[in-house]
């Protein structure tokens, strides 16, 4: 197997299990709907300008 991460640095990769999800989420609770409220709002002031910039085209 050639080591295509050498270029990196990383003289032993290493093969992980893969990690499956088991979490579902309910966004009709309130919790849920507080969870996208957040999100959203971390989102708007992260991007801003980048908003502006779309709202003006």
């Amino acid at each position: 197997m050639k080591n295509e991460l050498a270029k990196y640095g990383v003289t032993e990769p290493i093969n992980r299990p893969k990690v499956k999800p088991v979490k579902q989420l309910d966004l009709d609770t309130a919790e849920g709907q507080r969870l996208v409220h957040v999100e959203t709002q971390r989102i708007l002031l992260l991007h801003q300008n980048t908003f502006k910039r779309l709202a003006s085209l």
